[in-house]
């Protein structure tokens, strides 16, 4: 419902810059058009935790094993939906999520020593158009490879950095595997 209200004030917005374009009736959709929606930007909207530069930390690792699994349940709900060669993709992609997960928990362990149990254990995905679902799991997966290489330059423990800059890998062929699957569904 938000999403039409929103593509509702954007048509409205539309025809009153045709009309009288010196009128500004909806400033918040004229700002919002004016924002760059970069991969950072998206993520940081969405997510709001991070932004390059942070350290890692406890904190840190737990929002990143809640987004793995997030991801893990989103890429589920649009294999299901999605079926054929592109649902498995997406049944590896939600696999590979869940693997991510628990390196994650182990990294935290090992930080902590304490055991990390995930909040988000169950959750309603969004359901997206494959398109636009592919699009924002390109974004995020571009910016956790980001992410994660940021926490391995900051590491002085090579074991953990290591294990930061292979998640970091493995997140760039997820971004090569959702741009694989759109180019094939927008052909």
């Amino acid at each position: 419902m938000e999403q039409r209200e929103e593509m509702d004030l954007r048509r409205c917005d539309a025809v009153w810059q045709r009309v009288a374009p010196d009128l500004n009736p909806y400033p918040e959709v004229r700002a919002a058009a004016l924002a760059p929606e970069t991969p950072c930007a998206a993520m940081e909207a969405e997510r709001g935790v991070r932004q390059r530069g942070d350290s890692l930390t406890p904190e840190a690792l737990t929002a990143a094993v809640e987004e793995e699994l997030a991801a893990r349940r989103a890429y589920l709900a649009h294999a299901r939906c999605a079926g054929g060669p592109a649902g498995r993709a997406l049944m590896q992609l939600a696999s590979d999520s869940a693997g991510h997960a628990c390196r994650l928990r182990s990294l935290y362990f090992l930080l902590t020593g304490q055991c990390y149990r995930p909040f988000s254990v169950c959750g309603q995905a969004e359901i997206l158009s494959l398109c636009q679902f592919l699009r924002r799991r390109y974004q995020l997966a571009v910016e956790s490879a980001s992410q994660y290489d940021n926490w391995a330059d900051g590491m002085e423990d090579g074991c953990m950095a290591s294990n930061m800059r292979a998640m970091a890998d493995d997140k760039r062929c997820q971004a090569t595997t959702l741009m694989s699957l759109l180019e094939s569904l927008l052909r």
